[in-house]
């Protein structure tokens, strides 16, 4: 007589359990659905209200990222080495700096859709001039690409990709204007050479200003039948206005430089760059900076049938008498371009041009440092 109601009884027990059953999964249903609709902010409540992992994995914020890609304008060959700035709009942080690589791609970490970034170009491959270009970005998809095609330096005339992709210049001009030391600064190669370069930089100088104000100078004098000159790492020797005026190594034309730029706020740092190896000297042409180098008139072996008592140490030293100052301004092969104050434009032989720099002591300044 019980078999019947303990078998309904059973059944509304097994109803009831399925009621609760879908109950429960109408209630998980509804609460993902509000967590997905809530996006970001939901997820402190996350923390709060224990809401099983599932939903926190299925919530999950939308980011994207900026890629950038640098090509050269006439080749479409990759450009690596290029940095970039990106930084929040709304704040001004700084939230990351990127490097093209050898594929020519630079590309950020995850940022979050609706963030505002401002990437800026903020460093160059050495072959390229930097754009001043601003890009302002709002993320709002999972790559925002930019694009951009860069053109060498005029100075660069020629150039190879190794088969790694290494890019080699090949040939660089540097178009230093002519100025000739004749007739005003008959012994003023040094001072007409750097005022030279400073005309390159679109500075306004003359090689007599240069030489009467701007150029430290020491006169001879005899004392004790004793010749007493300028240490030429300190002052030029004599004037070189005048037939016997003699020469000076870089720091006296470092100093006019300087005294210079100070006066007209220059932006320049002159620099002496003595004891530099070839190559790091063509380090500087290939960045577009033109050497102020010692030489020899002719390239010949230094000749030194001259001496003077130095005025700050009364050392007596030989003195090369073919001394001769010149702008090297370009190579190409075997070969560089120099501005001759004597003689204008010409080509040397590379090799006899660097082994004479060598020989009379290794001296050279520049108005910029290596970037």
């Amino acid at each position: 007589m019980n078999g019947p109601n303990i078998r309904r009884t059973n059944r509304r027990t097994q109803r009831k359990k399925a009621r609760r059953r879908l109950l429960r999964f109408i209630y998980s249903t509804i609460v993902l659905a509000l967590l997905i609709f809530a996006g970001v902010k939901t997820i402190n409540l996350i923390k709060n209200i224990g809401v099983p992992q599932i939903a926190k994995d299925i919530i999950k914020k939308q980011q994207g990222r900026i890629t950038i890609l640098n090509l050269d304008r006439d080749t479409e060959l990759p450009i690596k080495n290029n940095k970039y700035r990106i930084t929040k709009l709304d704040s001004g942080e700084i939230v990351q700096i990127i490097s093209t690589d050898k594929n020519g791609i630079a590309t950020s970490m995850l940022l979050d859709y609706g963030s505002k970034y401002e990437v800026k170009w903020i460093e160059s491959n050495p072959n390229y001039p930097i754009r001043e270009e601003v890009f302002i970005l709002e993320i709002d998809q999972e790559n925002h690409e930019i694009i951009i095609e860069s053109k060498m330096h005029d100075y660069i005339k020629q150039v190879h990709h190794t088969e790694e992709g290494e890019l080699v210049v090949d040939e660089v001009f540097i178009e230093v204007p002519t100025i000739m030391q004749l007739p005003e600064l008959p012994n003023g190669c040094e001072i007409t050479s750097l005022t030279a370069v400073l005309n390159y930089k679109g500075y306004n100088a003359e090689k007599t200003e240069m030489a009467d104000t701007y150029l430290p100078k020491e006169p001879f004098y005899r004392k004790d039948e004793k010749l007493f000159g300028a240490n030429p790492y300190v002052a030029y020797a004599g004037d070189p206005r005048e037939k016997h005026g003699f020469f000076s190594y870089a720091p006296p034309i470092v100093e006019a430089a300087n005294h210079f730029l100070d006066k007209i706020k220059g932006e320049e740092k002159p620099i002496d760059i003595s004891g530099s190896t070839r190559e790091e000297i063509i380090k500087y042409l290939e960045q577009g900076i033109p050497v102020v180098i010692w030489v020899t008139l002719d390239l010949s072996k230094p000749i030194k049938t001259y001496s003077w008592h130095l005025s700050d140490t009364g050392e007596k030293v030989d003195m090369p008498i073919n001394l001769h100052c010149v702008v090297l301004n370009g190579y190409a092969g075997d070969n560089v371009h120099v501005m001759n104050p004597l003689e204008g434009q010409v080509i040397y032989n590379a090799d006899a041009f660097f082994q004479s720099y060598v020989e009379l002591g290794s001296h050279a300044m520049t108005l910029d440092g290596l970037k």
